[in-house]
């Protein structure tokens, strides 16, 4: 595994400019959409009753819930085990059977319990046929979430660094640093984009989101669900910055009604994220 301080040293000056340059060009065209969606908000105020009743009759239960919640702590249980007994290092084949087995398998699971329920997609996550008429409100509420993310996470570093706890990246960060084979990045790379956000969209905001909304109301669910989503990364330096993060995907799935918008935020998130990523490996 790369340490941060060696990733951060391997990057040449140019490199490391153009990635801060880029990444405060994505911040200052986020704060000027934030702002622009806030003006449009009060002059034209959004009609959040109608949405919140659409996301609490979505059908999905407390037993649904539990269901897929038991099924992913015994599919993690399964990754580490066969990681064990593999006897490889736990950078690489653990990430990569967890992810595979984790995410596709829970996929595999929710899809069954749409089928053995007799939903239709539309009717478990409001998902139509095609993700693609959701890409721009999915880019708009990506960049908007952006500076509500860059303030917390500064604030939230500074708090840590005040009690001696020095700012990391994620694993899966560090592995796509490291000098693994391509098709240890390939994989990582699909996982992380591509099944990772679908899984946990569907998982978190899709089936747990509604049934702790039910309960607690809006806000009350926005922040469990955010804080639940945040926690099983387990990366104490992320844990505020994701719950803003998860907080923007529940928000985007409640205004949008439709569970590709959340779906292809948390891809446009992470494949941004390990972009910039790779860029100063270069």
């Amino acid at each position: 595994m790369v340490p941060e301080r060696l990733l951060l040293e391997s990057a040449s000056p140019a490199i490391a400019t153009l990635v801060v340059m880029l990444y405060f060009l994505l911040l200052l065209t986020g704060t000027f959409v934030a702002v622009v969606l806030i003006i449009r908000t009060l002059r034209s105020p959004v009609d959040w009753t109608t949405r919140l009743l659409t996301l609490r009759l979505r059908p999905w239960t407390w037993r649904e819930g539990l269901a897929v919640a038991a099924s992913v702590g015994l599919l993690i249980g399964l990754g580490m085990a066969a990681a064990y007994l593999l006897k490889h290092p736990r950078e690489t084949t653990l990430i990569i059977i967890q992810g595979l087995l984790l995410d596709l398998a829970g996929i595999l699971a929710i899809a069954a319990l749409i089928i053995r329920s007799g939903w239709t997609w539309k009717q478990a996550f409001g998902m139509d046929r095609t993700p693609f008429q959701h890409i721009k409100p999915a880019i708009l509420f990506y960049l908007a979430m952006l500076p509500f993310l860059f303030f917390s996470a500064l604030v939230y570093q500074g708090v840590l660094s005040l009690n001696g706890i020095p700012p990391s990246l994620q694993e899966i960060a560090l592995l796509l640093s490291g000098d693994y084979p391509l098709w240890t990045r390939v994989t990582l790379v699909i996982l992380a984009v591509a099944v990772a956000p679908f899984f946990e969209e569907c998982l978190f905001r899709g089936i747990l989101l509604p049934v702790f909304v039910r309960r607690l109301g809006l806000g009350g669910g926005i922040f469990l669900t955010s804080l639940l989503f945040a926690s099983i990364h387990f990366h104490l330096p992320s844990l505020i910055p994701l719950v803003v993060v998860a907080s923007g995907f529940s928000l985007a799935y409640v205004y949008s009604e439709s569970l590709w918008v959340p779906i292809l935020m948390h891809g446009i998130f992470n494949g941004v994220n390990l972009a910039l990523l790779l860029a100063m490996r270069q």
